[in-house]
């Protein structure tokens, strides 16, 4: 790394122009993306389809705005806060809506320190609670439904990983345990795969722990449909990519991985939201949230509010960097929770800093980087050949890929926080975040632009 905070690409001449024709293809589906909608509703349907029938899984709906977009929603999940017990007739209102008994009461939310009610009612469907929603709203409260925040329902796609021509690549980390910068990443979890190359070995793997009905955060790759299939599910292998970007700029930072998006890239606001309270609890003190959409009436995602709230109230909560993806839909309309402005918003540029085409922008939008063909670790396994009519093959758990997103240009940024902490102590990860921008070069609506990861 040279003193800019730019890192060296690792690639042969050779195995860089075979990446770049990858690429290539790759950046180009993810442009057209953008613009099929009848494509993305159709890979959406996929999702929704193989997740029926498992209670374990998060079931989701679709809610058109009245802009005539499409935001996918928990089925028969309402939030609140909790203070709206105060006002009794709302409150009453709502147990009527959602036909609860005397005995009855909705669900107050423990890992947001009961600062948040979730009321459900599969009867109810997402049109409906949007429409309690507003009605609450504007009775002087807040008030969502419970939003399904994943960048793309299905994060890989027509866009996903290629193999990376990479032959090999080794890595011997510092003693992350002595570490003192702490990144969260949350995410889909990390694989449980063994690295003989040393990437990634320094994270902590927790299985879950169905006695104790306790989540770990691995990222078992093929569960679905059913109990798996064989090939690799939508978005597995999403987290153990971001976690190596984050190595590659900050080797000497501890990464701990936190799951609140399923195989195939679908969580809730409120697990989310969880994760980012438990992990600054843990310890961390930057946060990567490669995840995010938009929402109904533009309305920020209430559950993460009350996190970043809860937060801001910890001992040293205020110096905490929160990173987030921008979003790939050559939108300027807000993605959440990106655009809260707690947030740090990172946009996408191509290899050459230019702003890429298919990334969204606009003025709620700090900072930008290289998005197009970042290479970082994956993981053994069979694409499947419903998302690729020719699928792709990871034979090594050794694995590299080249992937395209907001989702790794925001690790970018969460790492160089980090690595700018490493080299000076003396520095907040807030401190560091300032100057790193003050770095950048302004750019009219992705922010301030910095270089770090090559891309292809």
């Amino acid at each position: 790394m040279n003193r800019s905070g730019a890192v060296s690409d690792p690639r042969s001449p050779e195995e860089r122009e075979e990446d770049r024709r990858a690429v290539y293809r790759q950046v180009s589906a993810l442009g057209e993306s953008t613009r099929d909608d009848a494509s993305r509703q159709q890979a959406a349907g996929r999702v929704r389809e193989r997740r029926g029938g498992r209670s374990d899984l998060v079931q989701f709906e679709f809610v058109r705005d009245n802009a005539g977009n499409d935001t996918p929603v928990v089925q028969g999940e309402f939030l609140v806060r909790a203070d709206l017990r105060d006002d009794d007739d709302v409150w009453q209102r709502l147990r009527t809506l959602f036909e609860l008994s005397e005995s009855d009461e909705p669900e107050y939310i423990d890992c947001l320190d009961n600062r948040l009610v979730r009321w459900s009612n599969a009867t109810i469907n997402g049109d409906q609670l949007d429409e309690i929603a507003r009605s609450v709203r504007a009775s002087g409260h807040q008030a969502s439904v419970n939003h399904v925040p994943p960048l793309g329902l299905i994060i890989k796609g027509g866009t996903g990983p290629e193999p990376s021509a990479l032959a090999e690549w080794q890595f011997t980390a510092p003693d992350a345990a002595a570490s003192q910068v702490k990144v969260a990443v949350i995410d889909t979890g990390i694989t449980d795969q063994a690295r003989p190359d040393g990437w990634l070995t320094g994270i902590a793997r927790v299985a879950d722990n169905a006695a104790e009905t306790t989540s770990g955060n691995v990222d078992v790759l093929d569960t679905l449909p059913g109990n798996g299939d064989g090939f690799l599910d939508f978005a597995a292998g999403h987290g153990t990519f971001v976690m190596g970007i984050i190595a590659q700029v900050a080797p000497g930072a501890e990464i701990v991985a936190y799951r609140a998006v399923d195989t195939d890239g679908v969580g809730t606001e409120v697990d989310v939201a969880c994760a980012m309270v438990r992990a600054v609890r843990e310890g961390a003190r930057i946060l990567n949230l490669s995840l995010g959409g938009p929402t109904l009436d533009d309305q920020p995602l209430l559950a993460v509010e009350v996190a970043l709230e809860l937060i801001d109230e910890m001992e040293g909560g205020q110096d905490v960097i929160v990173v987030t993806a921008a979003g790939n839909d050559a939108s300027s309309r807000p993605c959440w929770p990106a655009a809260s402005r707690r947030m740090v918003a990172v946009a996408a540029l191509t290899s050459d800093m230019t702003p890429a085409g298919w990334s969204n922008r606009g003025h709620w939008v700090d900072c930008s980087t290289v998005g197009e063909g970042l290479l970082s670790t994956y993981v053994k396994g069979k694409e499947a050949p419903e998302l690729d009519p020719t699928p792709d093959s990871w034979e090594s758990e050794d694995a590299w890929a080249v992937w395209s997103g907001t989702s790794f240009a925001a690790p970018q940024i969460a790492g160089e926080i980090a690595r700018r902490c490493l080299a000076d102590p003396a520095l907040t990860p807030r401190q560091a975040l300032v100057d790193l921008l003050a770095s950048g070069k302004p750019v009219p609506d992705f922010g301030r632009a910095v270089r770090l990861l090559p891309g292809t």
